[in-house]
């Protein structure tokens, strides 16, 4: 195999393959020299809680973490990763390396709250946030809004490094770059060689508008965990237990963002994340009055796409990642988080803060689509706003990265599986099903017939 990186494979024996076969040769042959040291006794990695808290603070000379409600999800991060992934020893130094920048994170956050009182003053205006599934529109609809001035956006690279250190205030200072965005510059450099097919999936970029769920991974409370590595008993603890101190430690880093950026209060936040999805609640205890623009999409396109997504995070770090698994797992999730969204929409947020559009709506008339959006905004949709959205389209044209290509089948899936699975949300909401998706040429005949 040369260095490349295969595409998922569509065979019948797909199961069968390792995870290992998608890595990059350099990348195996580095994990197996270190596999072996393991088997010495060498260069072996287990992850410890309170050791991991301890050298956070020796790396930056403080001691509080703020809210302790932190530790309890990261304590169950950690035995999950310790028992139950398969991490690599490249994943496993990975992991640790995260925690410890999330750590390291939250001691020089709780530092500048203390240091600068007026950042937790701060009042965040209701924000507009895109709520949806995963490979829905949400990406599209969430960068077409951030190409309106009158809301604020993150950055990536601010999603990943939310809190600025003295060499951000010094360049600051001199009217220079943020130190962080080179920072991410080379992170992103080496995430994109150990899995190019990402940005196929997830268009990636320093500068790129971003999603907060950067902010949420700071409260060990983010679904990214489960995305990167097959941690099942973190994912369960994540759906069964009450998100809020999670939310309201992404505000905190919102209002420090916005502190240091020096944002006029009176601009509202445009947010995503799929995530939210499976924590309205939380999100609404945080914004009662966010206003929620809801994309939907044929829930068979979008669950094969969202096991593809997470085959591809998977298999750089996990040897043994077993697509049929992860075909099992995401759709039982989906199942579960859409219920959970319906329920929280009904029972927690009012039908005014509400506005449900379609992603075909969205493909076949992006301008008609978003007029439809500052209709229920009650905001003129207008010439710069349209300007900005039609530049970054230009700029942003689908698969410029690459198609994003994937079936059900590679993940033990049938389309008249998912879709019996799911028609309570398709009905919901009236989602009409894709044409051009081969996985459900024969349901849609078979529908169609009967009808």
């Amino acid at each position: 195999m040369t260095d490349s990186v295969k595409d998922c494979p569509t065979n019948p024996d797909a199961a069968q393959l390792t995870a290992a076969t998608y890595q990059r040769m350099p990348l195996r042959m580095l994990n197996t020299l270190l596999h072996c040291a393991n088997a010495m006794g060498m260069a072996r990695m287990h992850l410890d809680v309170d050791k991991l808290m301890a050298r956070a603070c020796r790396a930056t000379g403080l001691a509080d973490f703020g809210d302790q409600r932190f530790i309890e999800p990261l304590r169950v991060l950690v035995s999950s990763t310790n028992d139950e992934a398969d991490l690599n020893p490249i994943g496993r130094f990975l992991a640790r390396s995260n925690i410890l920048r999330l750590l390291e994170a939250r001691l020089r956050a709780e530092d500048l709250f203390k240091r600068y009182p007026e950042i937790l003053e701060q009042e965040l205006p209701d924000p507009i946030v895109v709520v949806g599934l995963a490979r829905s529109g949400t990406t599209r609809l969430h960068r077409l809004l951030a190409a309106d001035d009158r809301f604020l956006h993150l950055k990536s690279w601010e999603t990943v490094y939310p809190v600025p250190d003295e060499a951000s205030f010094a360049a600051r200072q001199a009217g220079k770059p943020d130190p962080r965005i080179n920072t991410l510059d080379q992170a992103l450099g080496a995430v994109l060689y150990a899995s190019p097919q990402i940005a196929a999936v997830h268009p990636l970029g320093t500068l790129e508008v971003e999603e907060e769920i950067g902010l949420l991974q700071h409260a060990f409370g983010s679904q990214i965990f489960e995305v990167v590595n097959e941690i099942p008993s973190f994912a369960e603890y994540l759906m069964q237990h009450d998100q809020r101190h999670t939310y309201e430690y992404m505000v905190k880093l919102l209002q420090l963002i916005s502190w240091f950026r020096g944002d006029p209060p009176s601009k509202p936040w445009v947010l995503k994340s799929p995530q939210h999805m499976q924590d309205l609640d939380a999100l609404l205890h945080v914004f009662p009055g966010a206003r929620l623009i809801c994309p939907h999409r044929d829930p068979i396109k979008a669950v094969g796409s969202m096991c593809s997504t997470a085959w591809h995070s998977l298999v750089r770090d996990n040897d043994l990642v077993n697509p049929h698994r992860v075909g099992r797992n995401w759709l039982d999730k989906i199942d579960r988080m859409l219920h959970k969204y319906l329920d929280d929409r009904e029972r927690l947020c009012p039908s005014e803060n509400q506005f449900d559009i379609l992603y075909a709506d969205i493909t076949a008339d992006w301008e008609r689509a978003m007029q439809g959006v500052y209709k229920f905004l009650d905001m003129p949709f207008t010439r710069q706003a349209k300007s900005g959205m039609t530049d970054w389209l230009e700029i942003n044209r689908q698969h410029k990265h690459g198609a994003h290509k994937y079936s059900l089948a590679q993940f033990g899936l049938e389309a008249s599986e998912v879709d019996a699975r799911l028609m309570f949300y398709r009905e919901r909401f009236n989602i009409p099903y894709e044409r051009t998706n081969p996985h459900l040429i024969a349901t849609h005949k078979h529908n169609t017939e009967s009808a």
